[in-house]
Order: C-alpha cells, then sequence, then structure tokens
C-alpha cells in the first residue's frame, strides 16, 4: 500500500517502500488499522488494486496523526494491492 494526504499528495508511508506486504485482520477487535480501512476492503478480490479515499472520521479523527504530518481535517487516500486473504 501506499497512503497519502489528499490535499497535498504528501505520501506519508508505503509498504512498498519497505518491500514487505502489511498483514492485518480486517474488522478486528481491537482493531488493526484505521476505520476507513475496515469498511473499504471487506470483500476485495486477491488481485485487486483498491485506492480508499477515507475522510477524516474514518481515518485518524479529530486528533490527526502528529507523528504521521496528518491533521484532524486531512482527508486521506490509499492504494492498496490485495495480496492475500484468510479466514
Amino acid at each position: 500500500y501506499v497512503g497519502a494526504i489528499w490535499k497535498s499528495g504528501k505520501v506519508f508511508d508505503a509498504s512498498w517502500k519497505r518491500g514487505q506486504p502489511f498483514g492485518f485482520t480486517i474488522a478486528a477487535s481491537p482493531s488493526q488499522v484505521i476505520p476507513g480501512w475496515d469498511k473499504g476492503l471487506v470483500g476485495q478480490n486477491v488481485g485487486s488494486r483498491v485506492m480508499l479515499v477515507i475522510p477524516p472520521a474514518d481515518g485518524y479523527g479529530k486528533s490527526g496523526n502528529s507523528q504521521a504530518g496528518i491533521k484532524g481535517t486531512d482527508t486521506l487516500v490509499f492504494v492498496v494491492d490485495v495480496l492475500g486473504a484468510f479466514n
């Protein structure tokens, strides 16, 4: 995946640069990813490339993520390659 701030286009994270996929469980409790990933990736097929446009409420909320340079008003965009799925 690659994640960017919609307004500025600034990339704040990219698993592609690390050369390693990011594994997680959708809708885990506690959540392993931001709500927009839980909502946007359900039902996607392995092999798909998905673009997620995530409003602040489904991203990092009003507080944002200062470490990543994300404000509480930032819409985020991610491009995610779905490499595998497990039950």
